[in-house]
């Protein structure tokens, strides 16, 4: 450990030579010991080497030296494959650098690989110039894939989508060649950056937004400074005993199978085409509603002409699939009153709204309005029985002009 803690209340009374002083002599001791560290593993991947013509991996029932290294070193497959690559090489001046000190596990590796892919030659002699991620990139510029490679790699590309066990999300996993993979990454980053941000969201999050808008787009008209947009046709049967129960959040699923939550009936009941058909405790049809269009067509046009063609949410500029969302929602008796729609793009309704289960603040501006989220406020009443669901459909549609 060290002697000496650096802190800010430490500092106040230091003048600024103390300070650059201290800071040198835990730099150099940092250093002393990486040398010792380089040291050790030179002295490591000897003695692996030896173990590898001894076959320590069969007397020890491992796969591979490379696992053997992981078990006995507690390395990570990393580490161990870079130290066997090594061992492997048994290349003496690069050997000779390690024991010196002046040569980690992760440059050695890089040179050994260079040597082995005939890069240049005063590299690997003298690589101190060079930074770890030059090598990393000499590298790549000297691994060949051939014919036969690249025909394997086309050959075995997939994508699985798999639902998961309870319904409630999929599962995507999958290869692709590597060009191919290097475009459907510059898709999803771009259009990744194209969506608002919300907070505390990662990238892996916002990859599959731009994934899903993406989708979106292939399905519907491609343009987007419209109304025009992908709407949702849809079944739902619940279960009135279930759902009941449960405010909604059990017995209801879509006529294709996935079941769905309140935030799925939501945006269903939001701007979808919907028809709810409710089962009695047999699994017969009590009750089924018309299908109908959420929202009047001349509503939905004055609303997006009111609001300019842009979310309004505050600090957004998209237009993207621009969608009238309901104030007071549909599964709690909200109608198609102008006053209670406003125009959101499809990222802060789709994401931000339902499925992440942020709200509109009541007191912000319509022109401005401002998000919420549970982190910060109370999570909103629990979801009403199926019952006022289905009665919410059944209602006849606002088509009261608008004025």
């Amino acid at each position: 450990m060290f002697d000496t803690v650096i802190s800010g209340p430490q500092l106040d009374g230091w003048a600024p030579s103390d300070w650059e002083q201290q800071i040198r002599r835990l730099t150099d001791r940092v250093r002393e010991s990486e040398e010792r560290i380089c040291k050790l593993r030179a002295s490591q991947i000897q003695d692996l080497r030896e173990l590898a013509e001894l076959e320590a991996d069969l007397a020890t029932g491992a796969a591979t030296m490379t696992e053997w290294v992981r078990a006995n070193l507690d390395t990570s497959p990393q580490t161990a494959g870079r130290m066997m690559r090594i061992a492997r090489a048994d290349h003496p001046d690069i050997d000779d650098q390690m024991s010196a000190g002046k040569y980690g596990v992760d440059r050695a590796d890089l040179l050994c690989r260079l040597r082995g892919l005939h890069g240049p030659e005063e590299v690997i002699t003298d690589s101190s110039e060079y930074s770890l991620g030059h090598l990393y990139g000499l590298v790549d510029q000297l691994r060949r894939v051939d014919r036969a490679t690249e025909r394997f790699t086309a050959e075995n590309r997939y994508l699985v989508i798999q639902p998961s066990l309870d319904d409630a999300g999929y599962k995507f996993w999958g290869f692709a060649p590597a060009a191919d993979g290097q475009v459907i990454e510059m898709a999803l980053n771009r259009r990744a950056g194209q969506l608002p941000a919300l907070p505390h969201q990662g990238q892996g999050a916002r990859r599959v937004d731009a994934l899903v808008s993406i989708c979106m787009d292939s399905l519907t008209d491609n343009n987007h400074t419209t109304s025009d947009r992908a709407v949702t046709v849809a079944e739902v049967f619940v279960d009135a005993r279930l759902a009941a129960s449960s405010y909604g959040e059990a017995g209801s699923k879509v006529s294709s199978g996935p079941r769905v939550g309140p935030g799925a009936l939501s945006e269903i009941l939001c701007g979808g085409k919907v028809r709810v058909i409710t089962q009695g405790e047999d699994g017969r049809p009590i009750g089924v509603s018309d299908m109908g269009d959420a929202i009047p067509p001349a509503v939905r046009s004055y609303v997006l002409h009111r609001d300019q063609g842009r979310c309004v949410i505050e600090g957004c500029r998209s237009r993207y699939r621009l969608q009238p969302h309901h104030l007071v929602e549909r599964r709690v008796g909200g109608d198609h009153d102008p006053d209670n729609l406003t125009t959101l793009c499809w990222y802060h309704h789709h994401v931000a709204i339902h499925m992440l289960g942020m709200t509109i603040d009541p007191d912000s501006p319509p022109h401005r309005r401002r998000l919420r989220g549970w982190l910060n406020h109370d999570p909103p009443d629990p979801a009403p029985p199926s019952q006022r669901i289905v009665s919410a459909i059944k209602a006849p549609p606002n088509t009261r002009s608008p004025s």
